[in-house]
């Protein structure tokens, strides 16, 4: 299993418990707030639940350490200060347990007993289409998605404050790219609505959630004009900064525009063609462009002055087929580079100060079980879902996280 290394001499210990203590600061405090009806609520009224007073349960702090570092201004992809530090030393940044429980997956809803979950050694998950009452024991952290569109059977607020309750430090990720007319859907001022309203009911259940934003398909410039247009209508709503917990964002590689093999326009945002990118599809796996897409998503945290905050891509994979080039070990080589990539991109100007200056601080790689996009089979599923057999990106998965300490 993980035989990870306990420090058995008492001064390598105390080493690290001066480290530790040195660079572990004050966790970020949660609060509760009111949730006044609004548009979220207002398209829940067909499950006729019963608003009620929540009752607040403590719970685990999942992501909540913050640093209070300052924030730089410039950007560079570098080692962190603490590259002369002995290796067994150079994890202990903060809270973050072993490397291991940073790698994620999505489940998309196939009966998930039929498969060794434990071959993956992964960490957490997420499920689609999205809210799940009653998440299967496997071990892992889940991560419950609210969807914001009818069509996905979003949750009623009682289905929230029922869970929250049960399941106190959750990670709510609301929405599922909002920004994209084939998933949510909806405008930003929309987004601002819902997010103030569904933040409201988490945290006046469970102070100790941590709340997410929703994932936009990929961080480019128009996606982040998008979240620009999000963050001036909360500002004008309700006269502060959106408050999240946890920065999240999708890493696809995607033509913009309104051809159906790409992600689309986001809705409410003007003169998008301005800002679209045209890509060629064999960018897909292309990981410069993979990687200057989290650089810019985290100095655009950093320019809203949220550089001490966490950031997970909530979802990132190939969606392409064989058929275009995608084949098996070229799938399979993009996600080992992938990994070796978070695990390893940090700055000194715009990484997490209180995870030794780490980029993003968790990933989930799509997916799990979902082997047919576009009606063509493809290869980034970790077990088939007509067999239950793991495949052999699942096996090049959990070869990965094995040989992790």
């Amino acid at each position: 299993m993980r035989n990870v290394n306990r420090f058995r001499f008492l001064g390598l210990a105390t080493i690290v418990s001066s480290v530790v203590a040195a660079l572990c600061l004050r966790g970020l405090l949660a609060y509760a707030s009111s949730f006044p009806a609004g548009s979220y609520r207002a398209e829940q009224q067909r499950h006729g639940y019963t608003p009620r007073v929540p009752h607040v349960s403590p719970g685990s702090d999942v992501f909540g350490a913050e640093a209070a570092h300052p924030a730089g201004d410039t950007q560079q992809q570098e080692l962190d200060e603490l590259t002369y530090l002995p290796l067994v030393l150079k994890r202990y940044c903060g809270p973050w347990g072993p490397d291991y429980r940073r790698f994620g997956f999505n489940w998309c809803g196939t009966p998930i007993g039929q498969y060794d979950i434990p071959r993956l050694n992964a960490g957490r998950y997420t499920r689609y289409p999205g809210f799940l009452a009653d998440p299967p024991p496997l071990g892992l952290e889940f991560s419950q998605i609210i969807r914001l569109n009818e069509n996905f059977n979003p949750p009623s607020e009682t289905d929230i404050v029922d869970y929250a309750t049960a399941h106190p430090g959750t990670l709510w990720l609301i929405g599922n790219e909002p920004d994209c007319i084939w998933q949510d859907n909806v405008t930003p001022r929309q987004y601002a609505e819902m997010y103030h309203e569904l933040y409201g009911i988490i945290k006046g259940t469970d102070p100790s959630a941590k709340v997410a934003i929703g994932g936009v398909v990929q961080p480019t410039p128009l996606r982040l004009r998008y979240l620009d247009l999000i963050l001036q209508e909360y500002q004008g709503l309700y006269g502060e900064m959106i408050p999240v917990d946890v920065w999240n964002v999708h890493n696809f590689i995607l033509e913009e525009g309104p051809s159906g093999a790409g992600c689309g326009y986001p809705p409410g945002v003007l003169n998008p063609e301005d800002d679209a990118r045209a890509l060629d599809p064999q960018d897909h796996d292309n990981m410069t462009i993979f990687a200057d897409q989290i650089l810019a998503f985290r100095q655009w945290m950093n320019n809203k002055g949220e550089r001490n905050k966490p950031l997970i891509v909530s979802e990132y994979g190939i969606l392409f087929h064989a058929q275009m080039g995608f084949d098996e070990p070229r799938v399979e080589r993009f996600m080992i580079a992938t990994f070796d990539y978070f695990l390893s991109a940090t700055s000194t100007s715009v990484g997490h100060p209180n995870d030794c200056n780490r980029l993003v601080q968790a990933w989930y790689w799509f997916s799990l079980d979902w082997k047919n996009l576009w009606g063509s089979e493809t290869y980034g599923h970790l077990f088939d879902p007509d067999t239950g057999q793991i495949t052999p990106l699942g096996i090049a998965y959990g070869d990965y996280t094995s040989s992790l300490p």
